[in-house]
């Protein structure tokens, strides 16, 4: 639970090629989050652990979701910006 608080109160911000549009060259993959979570503050993730909502390769923010145990699953925001 103490874990969950802390990714809730976390601001993820990926930076990201982008065209015109705001469309991704590529996706974001569940590494990329982990190593924003931990540049932003947060834990260390397992990438195993972590849900994408689909293939993320928009410019936006995308809420992905994170199994910390099986009865507490987190939340975090990711802002995915243009390059």
């Amino acid at each position: 639970q103490e874990i969950k608080n802390q990714l809730a109160r976390l601001t993820v911000t990926l930076n990201a090629r982008a065209g015109d549009g705001g469309k991704l060259f590529g996706s974001i993959t569940a590494t990329e989050v982990a190593s924003a979570v931990k540049s932003a503050g947060g834990p260390l993730l397992d990438k195993k652990r972590i849900n994408l909502p689909g293939h993320i390769k928009t410019v936006g923010t995308h809420n992905v979701t994170v199994d910390l145990h099986p009865d507490v699953v987190a939340t975090v925001p990711v802002t995915v910006s243009a390059q």
